[in-house]
């Protein structure tokens, strides 16, 4: 069947063979949400677009409006479903293509669906769409500049620089303030050999910043501008003797203007208040912080480093460690070096116990908090600085340490923090800001030092042959105030013998950075080459992995090391400032940097590093297949270890550096890391992209083994739409008899068996589970698998001693799973519960288990509650229970189901009027529901309820044997058995 097209991004419009459709406003905010969110109430879309209008006139203005757009395209079902909406299957939307185009790296595909998404419409009178519609055109807008980016840099790589110029153009126009941008403009036109358009670029650029911002360029950008004009790139300074450089410009003697800051911190230590000191990069914040922390006496200092944010407790494993190491004597309680076992094994050859539910992760970081909490008790001052480098599991146990001490009132608050300004995460900033609007912290934003400040800090050095009367009005224009700068500019010259006797011997460049390349061109030989291989190092640089790099005994490397040391490059085995690190990586020829990746690469494997870390240095060693895998490798342990956003980001770089799967079948990274990337989007609940990508899968080649998987999969997504999850699932059982693997097998049989039952065909779903209860299942979890489904189909046909057998010896296996598995054996505990008319005897186990996670499966678990719940004839705690509607997110036969036992709960409650709505929208649904007893019995019951003739045709479509005993006494509770209804 021919595709029709959905065009969202511009003017929205539906494409029916060479013909396109514009859209009605309301009806292009309908088609834009299914687009987005996938099958949807209709009563939600209705309450979006028509808020100011009663619920029964909103959903007819609803269905005025699809039918108006089914006349303008001659009968065409666009949007199709009863209660609940969704596109047709054969309708492909634009936006679809542009995310999951990003999401593969097919970033040349995206770049050209641009445009904003339902462009031209606005939404005041409907103000909940109009947030949802302003964060989706802001999310599609990153992602497509994100492929432009890509891809003008791809092309740039390659040398297709006019092709890399069009796309640079377009950003520039998508975004004319950003420097960036004009950068890379002016860049490519450089590189093509037109100076004068890149010149013509900077002054359009500069002109307006200057007209609309009031401000001018930054420094990386008019040093772009000073290359451009010489026509060449500025070779480094020669060999030249060194002049030992005076401590004073490593530390100025006098903290100059800081006085009202260092008030600030004061007034705020008085009150036992949190500080965070915030300001750009060289501002002063450290310089600060450690002379107020050092006026106060001892104090523990902890730093985040620019690594830290790939490896998850990295910050906390560094700083901990180096912390112990300054107090040897530290006592901590044995059940803390017991969890911090987990970050330091190191130093705590312990054996945690297991991680089984989210406290065991809170346990971790009251482990840390009390180990920093103790460092600061013996210290008095803790102080932690360049918090913008925290990695994501860092950062959550800093917020939970620093919400700990905020409250904490049996002593002082002694914390100073320190971050980038802009630079913190979003999640880190919401935390400060909580503190600091709770009253509970101050943060205080430093700025460039002032002329006047300048020229007191030049007093305070007290250098031979500097005026700072004449120098400072120079030197603050140069460097903008910035102390770093004003200290990197003068030791340069120092070092080099150019101390300035005058203004104009400043040099012509106010970047640190190239002073620092200035400052490389002093080493020795055997230095540099020992720098660039620490620049590729980063934060994995020892002596001894990189004396196995330059293949030399760590013995040999003494001296450069020495040397580095020496000159301010290396402080404590780490590059001393970001800048230094760029301008060496700079300055080593890409042959090189290739080559030293991959070498840093084989050491990182063999010293069993995280596969992440590996994976980088591959990359940029030009071996992308190579990195591939090892992100994908990352994925599987941060899934393991439920940390999903970390997975989610190596599995998309996996993806992004794979090859095709079409052209390459049997290297199966791609398809590998894109089956897993849909099994997190499914633990995830985004049960859209997890269909969209093995729907992606499954339209290609793949292994036998990939597209059983797939199937499988596409089974339990599709679970409560039972005759489509019938298709798959069947389809991948039989296709697994032609591969060799039991666990395989195993697996298929299982899903197989789950959507039999949801068909009502437990008889077959039992037959086919039952052998597998003599198996010797290695694998744990197999075993939970095999005893709570083929329990729960025991409960179905009443055979409750057996059911309960299995289902306890399932509970008890689970114990020591993730918490899953303990999710999913109480559902089918309650179920068989339900089953047997004791609906509470496990009732706080379900209660305790609901609280593990957000799993899929726990969906179906407040769904079977509910159900326990209106047979113990508690209905308020049903509709608690309903209120989010558990059901819907897993299809159409447990959305009706959820809509049945609603109507149920309200006319408990006496709601008829309510109850008489959720049956119209469960009647909407089961409409053309086919394969799903248990459903349409609960909405019968609803209707013999509210005296609905409708209850008869509902009966007359289940098969008697597919009943369960609680089913078979729901039709009974409302007087009569069920075989009175069959014709």
């Amino acid at each position: 069947m021919a595709k029709s097209h959905l065009r969202l991004l511009g003017r929205a419009a539906l494409g029916l063979g060479e013909s396109w459709i514009p859209l009605e406003r309301k009806v292009a905010g309908v088609l834009a949400y299914l687009a987005f969110e996938g099958p949807t109430p209709r009563s939600k879309l209705a309450g979006l677009l028509w808020p100011e209008t009663h619920e029964r006139a909103a959903r007819n203005n609803l269905v005025q409006s699809l039918r108006r757009l089914r006349r303008a395209v001659g009968g065409y079902e666009a949007v199709r479903g009863e209660g609940t909406l969704q596109l047709a299957e054969d309708l492909e939307a634009d936006v679809t293509r542009l995310v999951v185009s990003t999401l593969q790296g097919k970033y040349a595909e995206a770049v050209d669906l641009e445009g904003e998404l339902i462009g031209g419409y606005d939404y005041d009178d409907c103000p909940d769409f109009a947030d949802w519609l302003q964060a989706e055109r802001e999310h599609l807008s990153g992602l497509w500049r994100e492929a432009l980016e890509s891809e003008a840099r791809r092309l740039e790589e390659e040398g297709e620089l006019r092709k890399a110029l069009a796309l640079a153009l377009r950003l520039a126009e998508a975004d004319p303030f950003s420097e960036e941008h004009l950068r890379r403009v002016m860049r490519l036109y450089y590189l093509r050999g037109d100076r004068g358009a890149a010149m013509s670029a900077y002054h359009h650029g500069r002109e307006r910043l200057k007209r609309e911002l009031g401000v001018d360029p930054l420094p990386e950008t008019q040093a772009l501008v000073q290359v451009i004009e010489r026509g060449a790139v500025l070779p480094g300074a020669g060999g030249r003797l060194r002049r030992e450089i005076p401590l004073a410009l490593w530390q100025p003697p006098v903290l100059v203007g800081r006085e009202q800051a260092l008030a600030q911190i004061e007034e705020a230590w008085e009150v036992g208040k949190l500080v965070f000191v915030a300001g750009e990069p060289g501002i002063g914040k450290t310089r600060l912080l450690r002379d107020f922390a050092s006026r106060k006496g001892s104090y523990v200092w902890m730093s985040g480093l620019p690594g830290d944010k790939g490896t998850p407790f990295a910050f906390y494993a560094r700083a901990l460690r180096e912390a112990f190491g300054e107090s040897p004597g530290l006592r901590l309680p044995s059940w803390v070096r017991r969890e911090l076992s987990r970050i330091l094994p190191d130093l705590f050859p312990l054996d945690p116990l297991p991680w089984r539910d989210p406290a065991d992760r809170i346990r971790l970081f009251a482990a840390m908090a009390e180990a920093v909490g103790e460092l600061r008790r013996q210290a008095g001052v803790l102080v932690m600085d360049d918090l913008q480098y925290l990695d994501a599991a860092s950062a959550e146990a800093w917020a939970y340490m620093l919400s700990k001490l905020a409250l904490d009132a049996s002593g002082p608050r002694h914390y100073l923090g320190a971050y980038r300004q802009g630079e913190l995460s979003a999640e880190a900033l919401a935390t400060v800001d909580g503190l600091v609007q709770a009253g509970l912290a101050v943060r205080i934003l430093l700025d460039p030092l002032q002329p006047g400040d300048v020229e007191a800090l030049l007093a305070s050095l007290e250098l031979p042959n500097l005026s700072p009367t004449e120098l400072a009005p120079a030197l603050f224009r140069y460097t903008g105030g910035i102390p770093f700068f004003l200290l990197e500019t003068l030791r340069v010259l120092w070092e080099l013998g150019e101390g300035p006797e005058a203004p104009g011997r400043l040099p012509t460049s106010q970047r640190a950075r190239e002073q620092v390349v200035r400052c490389l061109g002093l080493l020795s030989p055997a230095a540099l080459r020992l720098a660039q291989v620490a620049a590729i190092l980063g934060e994995d640089l020892s002596l001894e992995l990189a004396a196995g790099v330059l293949e030399s005994a760590p013995l040999e490397l003494a001296g450069p090391w020495a040397e580095l040391e020496a000159a301010q490059i290396l402080r404590q085995g780490r590059f001393a400032h970001d800048l230094l690190l760029e301008a060496v990586k700079e300055r080593i020829p890409v042959p090189l940097q290739a080559h030293l990746h991959r070498q840093v690469a084989r050491a990182l494997e063999e010293a069993g590093a995280h596969p992440a870390r590996i994976a980088q240095h591959w990359l940029e060693g030009g071996r992308e297949e190579v990195a591939a895998r090892f992100w994908l490798a990352a994925g599987r342990d941060y899934q393991a270890r439920a940390l999903y956003a970390e997975a989610r980001a190596m599995l998309e770089m996996a993806l992004s550096h794979s090859q095709d799967r079409r052209s390459d079948l049997e290297g199966a990274t791609r398809v590998e890391a894109q089956l897993l990337l849909a099994d997190i989007c499914r633990e995830e609940r985004r049960y859209g992209e997890a269909d969209a990508l093995l729907a992606d899968l499954l339209d290609g080649p793949l292994p036998l083994r990939v597209r059983v998987e797939a199937l499988r999969a596409r089974a339990y997504l599709a679970i409560g739409d039972p005759l489509r999850a019938a298709g798959y699932a069947r389809k991948a059982y039989l296709l697994a008899h032609k591969i060799e693997d039991e666990e395989l097998l195993h697996l298929t049989r299982t899903a197989y068996a789950a959507v039999l039952w949801g068909l009502g065909k437990v008889g077959e779903a039992i037959h086919l589970l039952e052998p597998e209860l003599a198996l010797d299942h290695p694998d744990a979890r197999h075993r939970i698998r095999i005893l709570a489904y083929l329990g729960a189909l025991y409960a179905h046909r009443g055979r409750f001693r057996e059911a309960y057998a299995l289902l306890e010896e399932g509970f008890h296996l689970a114990q020591g799973q993730d918490p899953y598995w303990r999710v999913l054996v109480a559902a089918f505990l309650v179920g068989a519960d339900v089953e047997r008319g004791e609906p509470l005897a496990h009732w706080e186990l379900a209660q305790a288990t609901r609280a593990l996670g957000p799993f899929d499966v726990s969906e179906y678990l407040a769904l079977v509650m509910a159900r326990a719940c209106l047979e113990a004839h508690e209905p308020r705690l049903a509709l608690e229970l309903l209120a989010e509607r558990p059901g819907a997110h897993l299809g159409r036969a447990y959305a009706c189901l959820g809509l049945a036992y609603t109507c149920q709960a309200l006319l408990a409650l006496d709601d008829k009027e309510a109850a008489r709505q959720a049956l119209m929208e469960a009647l909407a649904v089961a409409e053309d529901l086919e394969g799903a007893p248990r459903a349409l019995v609960q909405v019968a019951v609803a209707a013999l309820r509210l005296g609905e003739p409708v209850a008869q045709a509902l009966l007359e479509r289940i098969s008697p044997e597919t009943l369960s005993p609680a089913d078979r006494r729901s039709l009974e509770g409302v007087g009569l058995g069920f075989g009175m209804y069959l014709p």
